[in-house]
Parts: C-alpha cells; sequence; structure tokens
C-alpha cells in the first residue's frame, strides 16, 4: 500500500491544509480557531441549540465541542441558558458581540472559499462540488 494514493489519506492531508489555512487566518484576524469558527457558523445558522445538536452538526466530538464553548462563553462571543425540558442540558445562542463577530467572519470565509475555487475552472469545480455530494451520500 502506497500511503500517499491511499483516498482517505489524500483527503485527510487536503482536509488539514485547508483547515490550517483558515485556521492561521481566523486566529490572526479575529483571534479564534477552528473549532471556534465552527460552532460560531452553526449558532450563527442554529441559535438556541443544545451542545449535543452542535457535536451533530459540526461532526466533532462532545469534549471538543465543550471546550471550545467554555472558550467561546469566556471571549463573551455566547451566551447559555437551561434548557426548557431538559434541566441538564443548556441551550447556547451567539450574543450581540457574537452575532458583530460573524458578520465580520462569514464574508471572509467565502473570500477565503472563493480563492481556493479560483484556481479551478467552472467544469472542475462543478465536478469538484459533484463528487463531494457523492461521497457525503455513499458515506451518510
Amino acid at each position: 500500500m502506497n500511503l500517499n494514493e491511499f483516498l482517505p489519506y489524500q483527503l485527510s492531508v487536503l482536509s488539514l491544509k485547508v483547515s490550517k489555512g483558515i485556521a492561521e487566518h481566523y486566529q490572526d484576524q479575529f483571534g479564534i480557531n477552528i473549532s471556534e469558527w465552527r460552532v460560531l457558523v452553526i449558532l450563527y445558522k442554529n441559535p438556541d441549540i443544545t451542545a449535543k445538536k452542535i457535536a451533530q452538526l459540526s461532526e466533532m466530538d462532545k469534549v471538543r465541542i465543550s471546550r471550545t464553548l467554555k472558550s467561546l462563553l469566556e471571549k463573551d462571543y455566547v451566551q447559555q441558558r437551561p434548557h426548557p425540558l431538559d434541566a441538564r442540558a443548556k441551550n447556547f445562542e451567539l450574543n450581540g458581540r457574537g452575532k458583530y463577530l460573524m458578520r465580520a467572519v462569514i464574508p471572509d470565509a467565502l473570500r477565503y472559499e472563493e480563492e481556493l475555487l479560483s484556481q479551478l475552472s467552472a467544469e472542475e469545480r462543478d465536478q469538484l462540488s459533484h463528487l463531494i455530494g457523492k461521497f457525503n451520500r455513499i458515506l451518510g
């Protein structure tokens, strides 16, 4: 087996390169890491949800979500309140400061994505989108 030709390895390396590039930028520009960015985006689109739901939507483990939420609370980007039906759970949402941050971060993320995609032709973009969608359907 040649690891460099093994598709799961290639996808993992590519994902790490893309994440590392954007993570360094987010850290420099906004003082947030990639986990914080993911959770902030999820909360921006899904206000008032539990950590369990964030974990499901982000594909991140519960421990990482817990640490990330703690950090975002300390940085004063999110607020928490008791879950109305489950006394053990808490609901999280962006506060005003978190919403303000996301109004800067999201356009910046879209520019980063466009920078990456600008390296591909329109046909290659369509193929990439199709293949990513296909793998997501196959893998559930």
